[in-house]
């Protein structure tokens, strides 16, 4: 018997018309077997974070229910990133056509060499935790909830942050799947 698991997943791009590219992942991701879009946040448009020195992003986070257990999950989205969407291996933090992050399994905290869950940069990036707060997560850790909480302020209010973007084109394909 298969166990369903609520993810929540970041997704980022600052290349090739990223807003295209952001809009391919999400197609993707709706086509994996046993795993289904509950939820998206708007997307944002932010800086780089690590290395600034390059293209804004454009981010956002989707809430998934899978059956996939996280490193099974990490693989079908590795597979997206470099075989279907062409992403090549840079340095880190640089410029990117798709960077798709397992940032959260709810209630399943995990620590594997090959991935950490939650996300070990989640509580620290405001590209991930201002779309965290529009996807009502109140499945998060208690750590990270207070983190978002104390941060809420330098989210809501940073002047990279506010510049939300249409999200039309997600909105047609989450349409489109069944």
């Amino acid at each position: 018997m298969s166990s369903d698991y609520r993810v929540y997943l970041g997704l980022g791009s600052n290349q090739n018309v990223p807003q295209r590219q952001i809009t391919l992942a999400i197609k993707y991701i709706s086509q994996l077997t046993n795993t289904q879009i509950l939820k998206f946040a708007p997307r944002y448009q932010t800086k780089a974070w690590g290395v600034t020195n390059q293209p804004d992003f454009i981010n956002t986070v989707l809430v998934i229910n899978t059956q996939f257990k996280p490193l099974a999950l990490l693989k079908k989205l590795k597979i997206i990133e470099f075989r279907l969407m062409g992403r090549t291996v840079k340095q880190r933090w640089h410029s990117r056509c798709i960077d798709i992050d397992i940032l959260y399994y709810a209630n399943k905290p995990y620590q594997r060499a090959q991935i950490q869950l939650p996300h070990p940069y989640m509580s620290q990036r405001c590209f991930v935790l201002r779309p965290l707060l529009d996807t009502d997560p109140t499945q998060l850790p208690l750590a990270v909830k207070q983190v978002i909480k104390l941060r809420k302020t330098c989210c809501l209010l940073g002047q990279q942050q506010n510049n939300q973007l249409e999200n039309n084109k997600s909105s047609r394909i989450m349409a489109q799947t069944p």
